[in-house]
């Protein structure tokens, strides 16, 4: 749970596995054309990382020029739900603060400008039943799927949302 843990709050890692999850598949060699600002080690080490903690999996293998090329796949969309409370605290506490560090270079950055660049914070308490909060994720995904796979363009910004689901507490 360690590993995953570190790979889920690695911003190089989450951007592989927010690559190959919206693309469905990808070689290297698709990775290394969708994200040219990330180093081709740094590729190579995440995936081998990615795939020791069982995070992704090879779909197939071909050779291009002699070499094989594996073709990778996400194995769990949820990436392995936390086994106990205390992994999924962990989870939580690391996400959070990866949040934090976000807002805090963001903030200390001279360029800030929260109104230009859009930033937000919402919180919506509702009381849905499982299955209507199911069909609610859904939409929300297919809409988010439908954004994240749009091409980037010279003017497009890399904008980091977090959805998170929390139960009130009470019982």
């Amino acid at each position: 749970m360690k590993e995953i843990i570190k790979i889920l709050t690695d911003p190089a890692s989450n951007r592989l596995i927010q690559l190959i999850r919206t693309k469905g598949k990808m070689t290297i060699a698709d990775i290394l054309s969708e994200a040219p600002d990330v180093p081709r080690a740094t590729v190579y080490r995440k995936i081998e990382k990615m795939l020791n903690a069982d995070v992704i999996e090879i779909i197939d293998s071909h050779k291009v020029r002699g070499q094989i090329e594996n073709v990778y796949a996400i194995k769990n969309i949820y990436l392995s739900p936390p086994k106990d409370n205390a992994d999924g605290m962990e989870i939580m506490k690391l996400t959070l603060m990866q949040l934090f560090g976000l807002c805090d270079n963001y903030f200390k950055s001279d360029d800030a400008d929260v109104e230009r660049d859009k930033l937000f914070v919402l919180n919506y308490a509702i009381s849905l039943s499982d299955n209507d909060f199911a069909d609610m994720l859904a939409e929300m995904f297919s809409i988010l799927e439908k954004y994240q796979n749009k091409e980037v363009t010279t003017d497009s910004k890399l904008r980091n949302m977090y959805l998170m689901s929390m139960p009130k507490g009470e019982k």
